[in-house]
């Protein structure tokens, strides 16, 4: 994309958001109040299984390193620790996801049987747990599957592809740990109440603009809708350009849906999502320009 074609989006894309934002500012509550549906299947299978763009990178990005760890073996002392650490990030970020997706489904599968709502879940400390034992197993099984089908994707990678790849992984990491940074820290310093936390008289909602510091409150802004809009990080991923674009588009629909899905599910107000989707897309877009900007293009995908 041209980088003329880049600003006109960037500025659609800002007044679409301060537009929504506006919306929020006077009808934040009331939306929710509106839209909220604690049984929506469409968002508690979001909320289940829905951040998986953050995990699926850190492990995607390890495995790569491994990779290209294992083809420099000459050189031991990199190729090793460049190993280790590819195999304990892929390891750890794969475990994170299994442990939410099995917290958030137990915690719906104990709301139907006690026959409460089944997506309010405590978004914030959830802590329904497999056996340790077969969640050990689940893990190392799914990522013997994982890291055999993205080594043998590796391994049809010339030396200079694998480099290419390398130095995207690196850009994408950096990407996700940023944003998931600002995210974490935003979170803590607003103390927003989420939408199911309010009591019935609503008295604790604040609109999006008042911070009020750290409370152990986390609404604003929305770190499933952060996870989502990363989803377009995959089409750095791409070879091809049909394909760059259909993961782009992908990705921007997938962050709006999961946006979408948390203020049905009760979990976020609309400023909560629409925020944290705008900051994340300008997050990826600094990252891709100095992607662009500091690489030479034989280095490039």
């Amino acid at each position: 994309m041209e980088y003329s074609a880049k600003k006109k989006l960037f500025l659609v894309s800002a007044i679409i958001c301060v537009i929504l934002l506006l919306i929020a500012s006077f009808g934040d509550l009331a939306i929710s109040n509106t839209i909220i549906n604690y049984n929506s299947i469409f968002g508690t299978i979001f909320q289940t299984f829905g951040e998986f763009p953050v995990y699926c990178i850190f492990v995607l990005c390890g495995e790569i390193a491994m990779a290209y760890a294992l083809r420099h073996l000459d050189e031991m002392l990199f190729s090793s620790v460049l190993f280790i650490g590819g195999l304990s990030l892929s390891l750890w970020q794969l475990k994170q996801y299994l442990n939410e997706i099995e917290s958030y489904a137990l915690s719906a599968l104990s709301n139907i049987h006690s026959g409460k709502d089944m997506g309010l879940a405590n978004s914030d400390a959830a802590t329904a747990k497999l056996s340790v034992g077969i969640a050990i197993a689940l893990w190392l099984v799914v990522y013997i599957i994982i890291t055999a089908l993205i080594q043998y994707w590796m391994a049809k990678k010339d030396n200079t592809q694998l480099t290419r790849y390398l130095i995207v992984a690196v850009f994408a990491s950096l990407t996700v740990w940023f944003a998931l940074e600002v995210n974490l820290t935003l979170k803590d310093a607003w103390g927003r109440v989420r939408p199911y936390e309010l009591s019935a008289s609503q008295k604790e909602f604040t609109p999006w603009f008042h911070p009020n510091g750290v409370n152990g409150h986390k609404s604003f802004p929305s770190g499933h809708t952060m996870a989502g809009t990363l989803c377009i990080v995959f089409s750095w991923f791409a070879t091809q350009p049909k394909w760059h674009k259909r993961l782009w588009v992908t990705g921007i629909v997938y962050g709006i849906l999961l946006g979408v899905s948390r203020v049905i599910i009760g979990a976020h107000f609309l400023s909560d999502v629409t925020f944290s989707f705008f900051l994340t897309a300008t997050i990826i877009f600094v990252m891709r320009e100095l992607y662009d900007r500091l690489l030479s293009d034989d280095l490039k995908m």
